[in-house]
């Protein structure tokens, strides 16, 4: 690596630093509490992970445009427009959510401190899925600029729509009403449907990313890979309730008796089992 391409790499990185410092102190000034209080005198929980979901959506979402064409100063500018159009994404992420999980208009970012943790829970899974989604729309190559930035936006939206119907699927599968617990506080429910969105994110990142081809084969291939991912989770969730979660914890106890040990366990699985789902997605799409 030249000196040029070095120096480029380092402004990559600290452009990225400073977006997310820029939205961090930005939430800070946005709220009507004091964040410092929360988050680190009173160990807010609920809010703590609501605000590493914001950042892992800047970081995650822009990290495939570091170190990319190093040999040119422009690339800086995308650096610098993709941390601004994850940063936007992520605050929009506060209005999807709370329509997806509570059903209200936008909590008050006055109120972001009183979401319980299992809200703020899978309001974090679904920004993991989000960042993946951002991640891959920004690698592979389009024939043109125009066509680069509408099959990012296409992508972007298809991605996020993608995300918020797996929650709803989710909720049509488990036991009892996923919505009313999971506002109820209850946390293994927030532990698994924030394992869902995740899973279905990185599902779609193997199908998303990529060299654009045409409109029809790109679209073709997310649908196949937003199929893949609904069939392939719930299959692999009731083989784990087969075969690992024996004895006296299953998918119904789980959540009726709140074994939170094994809801962890069962979220920590069903994302391994989407990254070799992922990685056939990509094969099979490319």
């Amino acid at each position: 690596m030249n000196g040029t391409a070095a120096l480029i790499a380092v402004l990559q990185v600290l452009i990225v630093i400073v977006g997310v410092g820029g939205g961090w102190w930005l939430l800070n000034a946005a709220t009507s509490f004091d964040d410092h209080d929360e988050l680190w005198r009173r160990s807010n929980w609920g809010y703590l992970v609501q605000r590493i979901g914001f950042v892992a959506v800047q970081v995650i979402g822009v990290s495939s445009l570091i170190g990319h064409e190093l040999t040119k100063w422009s690339s800086l500018a995308w650096v610098g427009g993709g941390i601004v159009w994850a940063t936007v994404l992520a605050i929009l992420g506060f209005w999807i959510t709370d329509w997806m999980i509570l059903r209200t208009r936008a909590t008050p970012l006055g109120a972001l401190n009183g979401v319980p943790l299992s809200v703020g829970v899978v309001r974090l899974g679904f920004y993991l899925g989000l960042a993946l989604v951002v991640r891959a729309t920004f690698i592979g190559h389009a024939p043109d600029l125009r066509t680069s930035l509408l099959s990012t936006l296409v992508f972007t939206v298809a991605g996020v729509a993608g995300l918020v119907i797996a929650f709803y699927l989710h909720g049509l599968v488990a036991p009892g009403n996923l919505r009313t617990e999971v506002v109820a506080g209850g946390v293994t429910e927030g532990l698994e449907s924030a394992a869902v969105l995740t899973a279905v994110g990185l599902i779609l990142h193997g199908a998303i990313a990529g060299d654009f081809t045409t409109w029809a084969e790109s679209l073709a291939g997310f649908g196949m890979a937003l199929g893949v991912a609904y069939v392939g989770l719930y299959v692999a969730r009731y083989l784990i309730d087969w075969f690992v979660l024996t004895g006296g914890c299953t998918l119904k106890t789980i959540h009726a008796q709140q074994q939170k040990g094994a809801a962890a366990l069962l979220a920590f699985l069903l994302v391994m089992v989407a990254l070799p789902i992922g990685a056939v997605v990509n094969l099979y799409v490319e």
